[in-house]
């Protein structure tokens, strides 16, 4: 039986007007007089004879067990379709992820394969090898053997092995363990790479890697250098690499032989690979289908690595593909039983709390809104159409009332936050004025020290400079003219006499480097091979207590820097950090191409962005806190205790840095050591970079002048009597002048002159490159050989001497000056012109 529900009551007529003359009073629906009775005598009874028909339709309960059920099922559909889509998409997943595997796999294999060919390559270029002497080369294969577990063989043309680090020099030889030398006579300095054989001195599995050599005799053919290598040493390259469990990585050469296996190497290392694998990798990757050496099914992809033709196979087991697709199952059944369940509770329970609930909600709803007109609302639930019936009446007014709130509620808001954001604005306007004003400040601050100290520097250095050449020049002179059976104790005083005056000609050649007023010479510098070839010396020099360690980045940019003032400034470093781990610890020199953005330049002063070669020396010392730090590049600044250092180091580091159109910054954090990169200008394609005047340098003096003429023009005495002392000992004769006018009497006066030798910095009327043009104009292309001290910009622009220009730098001995003028007169193109602007 259906149960009767209370009905509204029958509304007044409208009066003329419409709904507008129902409207409520002020004061809303409670100022509104009620019949006696209060409220409940307006209760309307339930099932009275004045109910109205009830509209027709099923119960609530009904509506919501149907809504369940239908809601349900296409849920379920969808469910089960993505399940699916998503167990295959897993199932690609992982096939992509074996393949990356492979590829992960293969580069760690040609990065190992690289660093040993670099090992052979950089061996095959051993002083004891290229001056063939092999007891010398067989110690150093042994300690290198000792030291990174190679071994390093030799053998001529014909496979007789002349030196092999596992055995003593000169004992009775083995037979090759390889067929025929791997490297190509075609294709000499190439590494060529072998597969797996069995070592007869090792007696383990071993691969090679061989290259050609020149012959070590004239009438000989060529030689093959080889490196012997432990099959476990791929192996170990394969367990770094991260797989899921029960994955497999394999190693398979080129006869198809397994090389190395991340699990049970030693159970497959030499056999033969499975026959499927062997059949279907033939390309440069991809996937196949078959079982691994041990028997287990799997979908293997595989990657041939770049330097050697061998194949890194990974295998995926079966059961693994499938797991997805077998989740995706149980997810699915337990997905549809559980919304079932849940569709069914949610049904029953909101049919439960609806049904009874909503007829006293409709009547309180429609005396809450008596009295407004509003369309009733169509619904085949009986219980809903009453509520949004009796809602409909009491809605109108409430929602006037709450827009009215909202609106003004926006408009404070908005307020508010115009407000806050003109107060955020203004403060980060005083915030940013006051930074870029005290950035400006220390700027210019820094700007006027660094140019005192250059002032102070290039002041001092000239005349010291001078002096310097008097003292090293004419202390050499002694020495030399001294008997060999003289009195020691006479030449130990000139031997520490020389060395004090060289360490201050180096003091000042710092004080130079960071004022940067150096004389550069540019030229195009590849970092990765200047860092490698100083790394013996960084080792003799720090000792065995630091561990040195270059990372060289691949495709690294051409620099253009002086190559010499850059390798004094990496020792520099190193030493600096080797000071700062007095207990031992590790150096890091690292290279990377780095771009230096306009953020970046714009807070740092001189700096340009651009691209740049970054050399970064780091150590694991204690580290630098800010303050110190933040004076580190300061000339003479300095924490080591008096006697220990100058304090001049990293500012020549620095000054280095600047006047080669670089950059230098410092990162250091107490306890976690110190980073120093040095930003070195990129050289790049179609640029030229000046070439480095070469010096052909002596061994001792000698008298090679012939009696040729050569003009001396110094302003000092005493530097110009021993220029003219040296040369003439050299063989020259020698003319001088002390100014600019005197040497161009002397020059109409010697018509027999043939190079002139003139300080750049001279007394007079005209500094020494104004008489060097003076002298072209009358006797074009004289050799002119400048020296200085310090160059006030006579020679030098932007840090680089001008095109042509010669240079011996003060202090110079007398040998080096024989020796310079002698290249310039005798080299083997003849003196390099100089232009007379």
């Amino acid at each position: 039986m259906t149960r009767s529900l209370p009905t509204r009551p029958t509304p007044p007529a409208e009066t003329p007007g419409g709904a507008k003359n129902r409207a409520l009073p002020p004061g809303g629906a409670k100022s509104r007089a009620l019949p006696p009775g209060g409220a409940k005598s307006r209760a309307l009874p339930l099932g009275g004879v004045n109910s109205r028909a009830l509209p027709p339709g099923r119960p609530v309960q009904w509506h919501l067990a149907l809504f369940a059920a239908v809601l349900a099922l296409p849920i379920l559909v969808f469910v089960a379709g993505l399940l699916w889509r998503v167990g295959n998409a897993e199932r690609a997943r992982l096939e992509g992820e074996a393949l990356a595997a492979a590829r992960s796999a293969a580069v760690a294999v040609d990065r190992e394969l690289a660093g040993l060919s670099a090992m052979l390559n950089l061996l095959s270029l051993s002083q004891p090898l290229r001056a063939g002497d092999l007891p010398a080369f067989h110690a150093q294969v042994v300690e290198l053997q000792e030291r990174l577990g190679v071994t390093a063989v030799l053998r001529d043309a014909a496979g007789r092995r002349l030196v092999n680090a596992r055995v003593p020099f000169g004992a009775p030889q083995l037979m090759t363990t390889l067929p025929a030398p791997l490297a190509d006579a075609a294709r000499p300095r190439q590494t060529m790479i072998s597969g797996l054989f069995q070592g007869a001195v090792a007696a383990e599995a071993l691969f090679a890697m061989e290259i050609q050599i020149p012959p070590l005799e004239p009438a000989a053919g060529p030689a093959f250098l080889s490196l012997s290598l432990p099959a476990t040493r791929i192996r170990d390259v394969l367990t770094t690499e991260r797989l899921q469990e029960g994955w497999t990585v394999a190693v398979v050469d080129d006869g198809g032989t397994i090389l190395a296996r991340n699990s049970r190497h030693e159970d497959f290392v030499g056999r033969q690979a499975t026959q499927d694998l062997r059949d279907n990798t033939r390309g440069q990757q991809g996937t196949w289908r078959g079982t691994t050496a041990d028997g287990r099914a799997v979908l293997g992809t595989y990657v041939r690595t770049s330097l050697a033709d061998w194949r890194i196979a990974v295998g995926v087991p079966d059961h693994a593909l499938a797991e997805p697709l077998r989740r995706s199952l149980l997810l699915l059944v337990a997905t549809g039983a559980l919304l079932a369940l849940v569709s069914l509770l949610l049904a029953l329970a909101f049919a439960r709390r609806i049904a009874g609930p909503l007829q006293d909600v409709a009547a309180s709803a429609r005396a809450i809104g008596d009295g407004a007109v509003v369309p009733p609302v169509a619904s085949g639930i009986r219980e809903v159409a009453q509520i949004g019936d009796a809602l409909a009446t009491a809605s109108a007014a409430l929602h006037a009332r709450e827009e009215e709130l909202m609106r003004l509620n926006e408009a404070l808001e908005m307020r508010v936050m115009e407000r806050t954001r003109d107060l955020a604005e203004t403060n980060a306007r005083l915030i940013a004025a006051a930074t870029g004003r005290e950035r400006a400040e220390e700027q210019l601050r820094q700007a006027q020290k660094m140019e005192a100290v250059g002032r102070l520097t290039g002041g001092v250095a000239h005349d010291f400079n001078n002096l310097l050449t008097v003292v090293l020049g004419n202390l050499a002179l002694v020495k030399r003219r001294l008997d060999a059976d003289g009195d020691m104790r006479i030449r130990r005083g000139i031997d520490g006499a020389m060395e004090g005056a060289q360490r201050a000609a180096s003091l000042t050649a710092r004080l130079l480097a960071f004022s940067r007023q150096q004389p550069l010479a540019p030229e195009s510098v590849d970092a990765n091979r200047l860092v490698a070839g100083m790394s013996d010396l960084l080792r003799r020099t720090l000792g065995e207590d630091v561990a040195v360690e270059t990372v060289l980045a691949g495709g690294l940019w051409r620099a253009l820097a002086d190559p010499n003032q850059l390798e004094s400034s990496l020792l520099n470093l190193a030493v600096n950090a080797r000071d700062a781990m007095p207990g031992g610890g590790k150096l890091t020199i690292e290279t990377a191409n780095a771009h230096l953005d306009d953020a970046y330049a714009a807070g740092r002063e001189e700096v340009k962005p651009g691209q740049y070669v970054a050399i970064c020396v780091s150590d694991t010392g204690a580290g630098m806190p800010p303050d110190v730090a933040g004076r580190a590049f300061e000339p003479f600044f300095t924490t080591k205790p008096v006697g220990k250092g100058t304090g001049l180091g990293l500012s020549q580091v620095y000054g280095f840095a600047k006047q080669s159109g670089g950059h230098a910054a410092i990162y250091s954090e107490p306890g976690h050591g110190t980073t120093v990169k040095l930003y070195l200008p990129r050289l790049r394609d179609g640029e030229v970079a000046a070439d480095a005047p070469t010096v052909v340098a002596l061994p001792a003096m000698a008298q090679d002048g012939a009696g040729r003429t050569v003009l001396v023009v110094e302003d000092d005495p005493m530097v110009r009597d021993f220029a003219v002392t040296a040369l003439e000992e050299g063989g020259f004769r020698v003319v001088a002048a002390a100014d600019g006018p005197a040497a161009l009497a002397v020059l109409d006066d010697h018509p027999r002159i043939c190079l002139m030798f003139s300080d750049v910095v001279l007394t007079g009327p005209m500094n020494g490159r104004q008489l060097a043009n003076a002298v072209l104009e009358r006797r074009p292309g004289l050799p002119v050989l400048f020296t200085t001290g310090y160059t006030r910009n006579a020679i030098i622009h932007h840090g680089r001497l001008d095109e042509g220009v010669q240079l011996l730098g003060k202090p110079y001995s007398a040998t080096a000056l024989v020796a310079k003028v002698l290249s310039l007169l005798d080299g083997p193109d003849g003196p390099p012109p100089m232009d007379a602007a």
